[in-house]
Parts: structure tokens; C-alpha cells; sequence
């Protein structure tokens, strides 16, 4: 009676087969940047700046009506 089969150790697994999730996640988050950070950055628009906010100016001399 011959050898039927032959055992031998499996392959390690690959760079790719070991890092699949982590570069998925690293490009999901390069995507989530890039999308949370405008897609309209490269149209030539100046960057959006805060207004600035109103504020009430006070009279210098007294109104008419006080005197």
C-alpha cells in the first residue's frame, strides 16, 4: 500500500491577506477627509471665512429727547 496523500505546512498568508483591513480602513478615512473637507476646494473659490458678527454701536452725545 502506497502514500495517498502528503501533508505538508500551509502557506503563511500574504502582505495583503494580513493588512486587507487595515488599508480598507486607511482609504476609507483618506475618503471620509476628503469628502468632510468640501469637493469643491479645487474650483478656484476663495475659502469660506466667518462673517463677522453685528454689534450694537452706542451714541456718543445724548439724544435730544433726555435733556
Amino acid at each position: 500500500m502506497g502514500v495517498k496523500y502528503v501533508l505538508s505546512e500551509p502557506l503563511p498568508p500574504s502582505w495583503w491577506a494580513k493588512n486587507k483591513a487595515a488599508v480598507a480602513a486607511v482609504a476609507g478615512l483618506a475618503i471620509g477627509f476628503y469628502l468632510a473637507g468640501g469637493c469643491d476646494a479645487g474650483s478656484g473659490s476663495t475659502p469660506h471665512h466667518p462673517s463677522p458678527s453685528p454689534s450694537i454701536t452706542q451714541p456718543r452725545s445724548p439724544s435730544p429727547k433726555e435733556s
